[in-house]
């Protein structure tokens, strides 16, 4: 590795369409439209999924989840409790259904979230769409992309 740059895993297109997928069939078993999108590493935009009866003011809300979870590698519900009076992130506004998304050797290769539902189905549908890439994984799908 050189010492100015480095090479890291990141998720691909491919990738996230099998997310997205996931995360939709699960939104429609529940009876949701769902705004979804993925995010890579870097936490920028892979794919987006407006499904019909998605909320228009929950599109920026689903895209800053994935974004968030991909940026600190953790879910959004995790916020809740740094966000109270005294936490290292008092005053900022979280909600449940970002997800990041590890590879089978838990690096960090992006993000999930959706929005619409409560924050709870939010999380089952990222849920899902993060299920469904650990399964790609464990049965050694390359769905990474080095930068």
């Amino acid at each position: 590795m050189s010492l100015i740059t480095q090479s890291s895993e990141s998720l691909t297109l491919e990738g996230a369409k099998i997310a997205i997928a996931a995360a939709e069939a699960k939104a429609r078993d529940m009876g949701l439209g769902m705004n979804i999108a993925v995010v890579d590493a870097s936490t920028h935009l892979l794919h987006f999924s407006r499904m019909p009866g998605a909320k228009i003011t929950s599109i920026s809300i689903a895209l800053d989840k994935a974004f968030t979870a991909a940026g600190h590698g953790q879910g959004t519900h995790l916020y809740k409790d740094v966000v109270w009076p005294g936490g290292a992130a008092f005053g900022f506004i979280t909600f449940g259904g970002g997800l990041p998304i590890f590879n089978a050797k838990g690096a960090l290769v992006g993000g999930i979230g959706a929005s619409t539902g409560t924050p709870a189905e939010d999380q089952q549908v990222v849920q899902a769409g993060v299920d469904a890439l650990n399964k790609v994984f464990k049965e050694g799908g390359a769905l990474k992309a080095k930068l």
